[in-house]
């Protein structure tokens, strides 16, 4: 009996460490997705350049347990003011937000916006989270330089690596 009790174990060990180990070293895991989490303080555009040099994309928040995991490891291990997210209205005439990975529009499903966000239509065109807002999200110049949070699913893993 002892034997099938530690063959068990085992199989548990190797399940959990399998998923987690899809992840490049310095990425986290969560869902079906990696994230990386860049203190390198770049403009929305040159984030967006830098996670795509990795195969990934700039996040896309898409739930709220998605969004309570990033904001977690924001509150619990960065200082930085602000991070990029993967949302713009920078590329449609109409200023839709939508997320660059998915190409859906951000107003059809999950938000976080801040109450009083978005809050310079027309000129600010980059999605942020700010952590004077608690991390919740905000439209920002994509000109300015903040940390970044870069977004891998564990599909899109396989076919990279």
């Amino acid at each position: 009996m002892s034997s099938v009790y530690v063959f068990c174990l085992i199989a548990v060990f190797v399940r959990v460490g399998e998923s987690a180990a899809r992840c490049p070293i310095g990425w986290d895991h969560h869902g079906n997705s990696c994230y990386l989490f860049s203190k390198d303080t770049q403009s929305w555009n040159s984030s967006s350049d830098s996670c795509a040099t990795v195969g990934a994309s700039l996040v896309a928040i898409e739930s709220q347990t998605e969004e309570t995991f990033i904001q977690n490891r924001l509150h619990h291990e960065f200082a930085s003011f602000m991070f990029w997210l993967g949302g713009t209205d920078q590329f449609v005439s109409d200023q839709t937000w939508y997320w660059v990975q998915t190409e859906q529009k951000i107003n059809n499903g999950y938000t976080d916006w801040y109450r009083t966000e978005p809050d310079h239509p027309g000129r600010q065109h980059c999605l942020a989270m700010r952590k004077d807002l608690n991390y919740q999200w905000c439209d920002d110049y994509c000109p300015e330089l903040h940390g970044y949070i870069c977004e891998m699913t564990l599909g899109d893993m396989d076919l990279i690596g």
